[in-house]
């Protein structure tokens, strides 16, 4: 989920979608889509990504994820330990996303 339209498209109107939120608050869904937008691998490159059926909910304050619905997909989940630290992978196929970026417990509060 996203809050904006910026980097989507393909769009299809949504009319009265209901989206709860974490904090109890209730927010409308406006379109749905694919995105094309860049993630920052950690090597400092980047790559081009492409997500489906990803929902516009404005008010949002930051992008939401679902692991849960990429596992839904066929995307296997894994984790793998580096160091001192866990790494979470998504793969389909030949392609794999890592998500190593190490967040305290504060930051973790905002997202």
């Amino acid at each position: 989920m996203k809050s904006n339209t910026n980097g989507m498209y393909d769009l299809e109107i949504c009319r009265g979608k209901k989206i709860d939120t974490a904090n109890g608050s209730t927010s409308m869904e406006t379109h749905i889509g694919k995105y094309r937008g860049k993630v920052q691998c950690a090597d400092g490159t980047e790559s081009v990504i492409i997500i489906k059926n990803v929902k516009v909910v404005p008010g949002l304050v930051k992008n939401l994820f679902s692991l849960s619905t990429v596992m839904r997909n066929n995307w296997d989940f894994l984790t793998e330990t580096k160091a001192d630290s866990k790494v979470l992978k998504i793969k389909k196929n030949n392609v794999e996303y890592k998500f190593e970026k190490k967040y305290q417990k504060t930051q973790m509060e905002d997202i």
